[in-house]
């Protein structure tokens, strides 16, 4: 299927983007998700598709992965920040310790949106630029 250097640099890649966007959320976080902004709730939201895109873009270029590998090395990579969040959300009060429990949903929900869209930049589209198609 991927080469083992592959799927460890694609686990590693997710928990460096996990660890940034954790950091981003800890100091930018109240910024982010206001409750009762619906404005700003879409923007962040419209926001993260194509920063996801870029980011699984930028890791599918570098390692010239073909159609298979990407999409095998989106779900690891998402696999990855999925496993760190879970530990992230048993202790949200200490990681996050201003956010309430109206930010921790909408921050939750645009988790599993970003993830999401992760998910999809491993199979769409089917052709990238500077990506192998075969």
């Amino acid at each position: 299927m991927i080469s083992n250097r592959l799927a460890l640099w694609a686990i590693g890649y997710g928990l460096l983007i996990w660890f940034e966007a954790t950091v981003m959320v800890r100091w930018f976080g109240d910024y982010l998700f206001v409750p009762g902004h619906t404005a700003l709730t879409i923007a962040v939201f419209a926001a993260a598709v194509p920063l996801v895109f870029a980011i699984g873009w930028f890791f599918f270029a570098s390692f010239k992965t073909t159609p298979l590998e990407r999409a095998i090395s989106a779900i690891l990579i998402v696999a990855a920040g999925l496993i760190a969040d879970a530990f992230v959300f048993v202790w949200i009060e200490n990681v996050f310790p201003i956010m309430g429990t109206t930010q921790a949903r909408m921050f939750a929900s645009w988790l599993l949106w970003a993830y999401g869209i992760g998910l999809l930049s491993g199979v769409w589209p089917r052709r990238l630029r500077w990506v192998p198609a075969e």
